[in-house]
């Protein structure tokens, strides 16, 4: 990675402190031991993330803070590449870099989620596109859409509404119609793929591989879920440590 101001990388993270000190404290170090393979600036904020959302946006997402986020990290994006940087990548505090890849050299990317889980009893995969992982370029004029379109639909919503509505859902819908680019290495665990990797493989977790067009780099392990039942397993913390283990065992396997 070029070392010039105008080819400069930074990579962005946020979380609260106290949720640091365990297994996504793991999760951070690998995206910022990935930043300084590349050579790319690293930051991380705690709870300022929320100084990037409107007052009356913030208001109105009230205790569904992952909506706040949703708007906040693509406002510090567009901060940080107002800067004078050539490209910023976000990425969630609970996604897991496990082997060293260079980003697209694109405009702009979003991860590919495959998520699987049961449907009459089988497991099956809905594929689509998330917003774990960013990436955008100072030219580009995919983050101010973007961010238009969230604003947009928050001003106009009636709370409360599903926590993936101005990722995943609002994603997916203008990338079934305008065609983002997608980072295929960069994807996301749910529960059940979690558990199958848990037992050493399994069904769930080779839908999720196969579901990407390209070999897994970074996962982001679905920290919202921890301790919650879904389709049957229930994670925990020192399982979400198992898989850390197992991902970063996969990059010099």
């Amino acid at each position: 990675m070029p070392g010039t101001d105008e080819m400069k990388l930074v990579i962005l993270q946020s979380h609260n402190r106290e949720q640091l000190s365990g297994w996504m404290g793991r999760c951070t170090a690998s995206v910022k031991a990935w930043a300084a393979a590349l050579g790319a600036d690293y930051q991380l904020i705690h709870d300022e993330l929320f100084d990037y959302v409107p007052a009356d946006l913030l208001a109105k997402a009230g205790d569904q803070r992952v909506i706040a986020t949703d708007i906040a990290r693509l406002g510090w994006m567009k901060e940080v590449l107002n800067g004078g940087c050539h490209r910023v990548i976000w990425c969630d505090a609970d996604l897991l870099v496990f082997r060293h890849f260079y980003p697209l050299d694109t405009s702009h990317a979003f991860g590919r989620e495959v998520w699987v889980q049961l449907k009459n009893g089988r497991p099956r995969a809905y594929r689509k596109i998330h917003n774990a992982y960013m990436s955008f370029t100072a030219d580009s004029p995919v983050l101010d859409f973007y961010l238009e379109s969230a604003t947009r639909l928050l001003t106009a919503a009636k709370m409360p509404v599903v926590p993936q509505f101005l990722g995943p859902k609002l994603l997916t819908a203008l990338h079934n119609i305008v065609g983002f680019t997608v980072e295929e290495r960069v994807g996301m665990l749910s529960p059940l793929a979690l558990q199958a990797l848990l037992a050493g493989g399994g069904i769930a977790f080779d839908m999720t591989e196969k579901g990407h067009a390209d070999d897994l780099c970074a996962l982001n392990l679905s920290a919202s879920l921890e301790g919650q039942s879904n389709d049957g397993v229930c994670n925990n913390k020192q399982d979400y440590d198992v898989v850390i283990d197992l991902l970063l065992a996969k990059s010099t396997s």
